[in-house]
């Protein structure tokens, strides 16, 4: 029997049901009496498909540099998805498909029943905090999205910590729906939510809507107390949209072949015919990227290419003037961050390719200060920045980590790191990943999972070193955690380069003799590195 391991970015599979996860593919070994007729009916009953439908040819050419292409399918290019003709064919292509897989249907629902069996339907992300609030997400028995909630905190001033839990039960503060993604869905055949900001002073939130699945959205401002529309919405934007003070948000559009390359300035109550034009990138190999300084004083627009990306600055009280930060320099990217009085820069290059972190005076952006010199052995992926620490991301021999400083004074003189710490894991291979916190305070929370730890999230207080658990996925159906053992080895290929094996299993399943049957799976692009056993 094959079972699915949860982990990020790709499904894992193990042998001889040593994880007692959802089943995912099916041997016909695994297939009960019943699912075995009808996957030999099934195969029998191909024989007599009809034909697969066949598209026209019809000759386009297409001319690019002195080139002439010819494309006989051009016209199956509906952007509008309203040609009668395209949508005639699409649905023969599908009812081909209905008919190619009717036979599958009874296994189709069992595997999706067994699936849906080990999800816990009714539950709640780990609540965040924001000023005198905490928001989060809760999705309901049987619906298919979340709903968007807050409560006030009742001590809100004081200072946030890693014990901190949200109040519950009938003494607690009440809870305010702000957004039912749900009756937002209802009678729509697609749905889908890109972002969700609230304001900075808590009293109104942007989220963007796509209804079509073209990930082309419209913007939304609402009140959150009463839900009532802000402004009318904005419509053809991307879901990148960032608020610059209270009453104003920046937002990305796309040209005619959905490549983001216009930034803009957009007032509250304003109408979209007026916003303010910020940038146009105008050399189609680079798209725009829109970003908030964890510090939320400045907006970041980024343009990059597969190898370059340069970046402006915006300063919220002042939203109309857009500066550059790094210049547009080919094979060079760089990303910012802010606090206090500087800008922090991750530059890489071929020379630099794991990156350095710099800084730089807001006020003289050219007088830089190397902090983390590019190391040859060490990636640096990413930093989060607080009004007292760093916390840097790393990769180190094919592990993550993360190490965090304590910085100087806003003000004092920024020329080197001292003393880092680094977050002990619970594993000795995982996956760790940034999520948003708070500012101001000394609480780093991240994502966190391995081989035999469902998605978690922490918070680590970066002064007293010491990891809370807010959240873990819960897995139905029996299973635990402590029923299996993960490692971490290291094997010598051919030229004496060490590659790292991480290993997992069932404790009690597993003789460790040669004897037992194993699941060999290696992946490495994109810099995402996966090498098991299983």
């Amino acid at each position: 029997m094959l079972r699915s391991v949860f982990c990020k970015h790709t499904l894992l599979i193990s042998t001889s049901g040593w994880l007692n996860l959802p089943r995912v593919i099916c041997s016909s070994s695994s297939l009960s009496s019943s699912d075995s007729k009808t996957s030999t009916a099934t195969m029998m009953s191909q024989s007599k498909l009809p034909s697969p439908p066949v598209a026209k040819k019809v000759e386009h050419k297409m001319e690019l540099f002195g080139d002439v292409r010819v494309d006989n399918y051009y016209w199956l290019r509906d952007d509008s998805r309203s040609d009668p003709e395209v949508l005639a064919y699409l649905k023969q292509e599908n009812d081909y498909f209905e008919s190619a897989m009717s036979g599958t249907k009874k296994i189709e629902d069992n595997m999706f029943a067994e699936l849906k069996g080990r999800i816990k339907q009714e539950d709640v992300s780990a609540p965040f905090r924001q000023g005198s609030y905490y928001y989060y997400t809760r999705t309901l028995e049987g619906k298919e999205y979340v709903q968007h909630c807050r409560r006030l905190i009742h001590n809100n001033e004081a200072p946030p910590s890693v014990h901190d839990t949200m109040e519950t039960g009938p003494d607690a503060p009440p809870e305010h729906l702000i957004l039912d993604e749900n009756v937002k869905a209802e009678g729509r055949g697609f749905y889908s939510v890109g972002c969700f900001q609230v304001s900075p002073d808590n009293k109104l939130v942007a989220y963007a809507e796509d209804t079509k699945g073209d990930e082309i959205y419209t913007v939304y401002v609402i009140d959150i107390e009463t839900g009532t529309p802000v402004g009318k919405p904005l419509v053809g934007v991307t879901a990148s949209v960032e608020w610059a003070g209270n009453e104003a948000l920046v937002y990305i559009t796309m040209d005619e072949i959905l490549r983001p390359d216009k930034a803009w300035l957009h007032k509250l109550e304003a109408d979209q015919s007026n916003d303010i034009c910020l940038y146009h990138e105008k050399d189609d190999i680079y798209s725009l990227g829109l970003q908030a300084s964890e510090s939320k004083k400045f907006l970041f627009i980024a343009s990059e290419s597969k190898i370059t990306r340069f970046v402006f600055y915006l300063d919220v009280s002042k939203p109309e003037e857009l500066r550059v930060l790094t210049p547009r320099v080919v094979g060079v990217d760089t990303a910012a961050s802010h606090r206090g009085n500087h800008f922090f820069i991750t530059r890489r290059s071929d020379e630099l390719f794991n990156s350095e972190l710099l800084a730089c005076p807001v006020d003289n952006t050219s007088e830089t200060t190397v902090l983390i010199p590019h190391r040859e052995s060490v990636k640096l992926q990413d930093i989060q920045l607080f009004i007292d620490h760093l916390a840097v991301y790393e990769r180190e021999g094919g592990l993550q980590k993360i190490t965090t400083y304590r910085l100087p004074a806003v003000g004092e003189p920024l020329k080197s790191l001292q003393g880092g710490k680094s977050v002990e894991f619970i594993d000795p291979v995982y996956s760790i990943d940034p999520s948003e916190s708070v500012f101001s305070s000394r609480i780093l929370r991240f994502h966190y999972s391995s081989l035999r730890t469902p998605p978690s999230v922490y918070d680590y207080d970066m002064d007293m070193g010491i990891s809370v658990l807010k959240k873990i996925e819960t897995v139905l159906g029996g299973f635990d955690t402590n029923n299996y053992f993960t490692e971490r080895k290291w094997a010598s290929a051919s030229d004496g380069t060490q590659i790292p094996i991480c290993i997992v299993y069932r404790k009690n399943l597993v003789k460790l003799d040669g004897s037992d049957p194993l699941l060999l799976y290696g992946y490495g692009s994109y810099e995402v590195i996966f090498f098991f056993l299983f």
